[in-house]
């Protein structure tokens, strides 16, 4: 995958050492990070996670960009690639927005691209994990083509396993490149 990725609104870069200050403003955030674990506390955390982050893109080329504005270069997400739990086959899409900026269409809008990235690059098929009651995820990802395959129990509730094939992300995602995808807009 590229290093850097542009759509209409968004700046997609991966992520560098120099940025765990600003993430950690995110990551720290409990209104934002409502997942794996909640809200980071040190700062030495969010340093770990984009050193794991680098590692993976070096070990297996999938990215995890953050999110920055176009015109004011403000981070204000994360969005990208990474091998899924089931094994290093299994390829999975995660993205967070930092509140302030959700319900504005930039995760669809991100997650688009990098989904038209993982088809250029053969990826092939591409899960999501989402809690049943996110529902803007469950919209996000039916809106790019993602059908549920199954549910498991984790951390004592249920977690849906949604799977999006090679040729869907390209259905859904190809325009996001062009700059015309519009779909998190409506």
């Amino acid at each position: 995958m590229r290093e850097q990725l542009t759509t209409r609104r968004l700046e997609l870069r991966c992520f560098r050492p120099r940025d765990a200050e600003e993430l950690h403003a995110i990551f720290s955030d409990p209104l934002t990070r409502t997942f794996t674990g909640g809200a980071f506390t040190e700062p030495a955390q969010t340093r770990r996670w984009i050193e794991r982050r680098m590692q993976a893109f070096a070990d297996t080329g999938l990215a995890w960009y953050g999110l920055r504005l176009q015109g004011t270069g403000q981070l204000v997400g994360n969005c990208g690639l990474f091998p899924g739990p089931s094994g290093p086959t299994v390829t999975e899409i995660g993205y967070e927005i930092h509140q302030p900026h959700q319900g504005r269409g930039l995760a669809a809008e991100a997650a688009a691209a990098v989904l038209a990235e993982a088809t250029a690059c053969a990826v092939g098929e591409v899960w999501a994990t989402v809690r049943p009651d996110n529902a803007a995820s469950l919209r996000l990802t039916a809106r790019l083509g993602f059908t549920h395959r199954h549910t498991r129990q984790e951390g004592g509730r249920p977690l849906l396993y949604l799977a999006c094939p090679a040729e869907a992300t390209a259905d859904s995602a190809g325009d996001e490149t062009a700059g015309r995808w519009t779909a998190a807009d409506g």
